[in-house]
């Protein structure tokens, strides 16, 4: 089935996480990386501040720009996300609960996963993509080929250590999109060089893009 969520997930291919001790540069960063062309961006719920800052995000960034909360593991996560405004959830984990309240709540949730069986278990309990965690710990575009073999109609999100190098061959090899965090952010959540998470943000958009 193609939702709205999975069309922009599969025109843009790129999910940019955003993770770190606080959430205090979140919003300046997120700006940057819309204008490098992201506009998919997750803010992880174990960063302290992070449901204030997806609200903030939404409110500064266009209505193309779709803004997630991580990390999302518990009923009341989905709650306080849904409630800061996220516009999709990325779980660590297969949780039918969790899929369970964010169907309530109308909001498409990127399932974590990794064996085929969970793969599967997530896809059949609701998931608008199965998010392949952690991917290159479990042999990377080789392991995402393989699974899409039995499974071509689960939309994939291969997640952990993808690094630019990575993204046309995860793409090539059957996912919808990839998610990136430190490969993609590196230090410009901590107070790192915005002018170079604008050139990297760029890189990692062109070869998402294919261009």
């Amino acid at each position: 089935m193609t939702t709205p969520f999975l069309q922009t997930l599969a025109r843009h291919r790129l999910v940019a996480i955003l993770r770190a001790g606080d959430a205090s540069r979140f919003v300046e960063v997120a700006s940057v990386l819309h204008g490098a062309g992201v506009r998919l961006l997750e803010a992880t719920l174990t960063t302290p501040g992070a449901p204030d800052a997806i609200t903030a995000i939404r409110k500064e960034l266009d209505a193309e720009t779709l803004v997630g909360a991580g990390s999302v593991r518990t009923v009341s996560d989905v709650d306080i996300a849904a409630d800061a405004g996220a516009d999709f959830l990325i779980t660590p984990t297969v949780s039918p609960a969790v899929l369970e309240r964010a169907a309530a709540r109308e909001v498409p949730v990127i399932c974590g996963a990794l064996t085929p069986t969970e793969i599967d278990q997530a896809w059949h309990a609701g998931a608008a993509a199965v998010k392949v965690f952690p991917a290159a710990a479990l042999g990377g575009v080789a392991y995402v080929h393989a699974v899409r073999a039995p499974m071509p109609d689960v939309p994939l999100v291969p997640t952990g250590g993808v690094y630019l190098t990575d993204v046309a061959k995860y793409l090539a090899a059957g996912a919808i999109a990839v998610a990136a965090a430190t490969p993609l952010l590196d230090d410009a959540l901590t107070g790192g060089s915005l002018d170079a998470l604008a050139a990297r943000a760029r890189e990692f958009v062109a070869a998402a893009s294919g261009s």
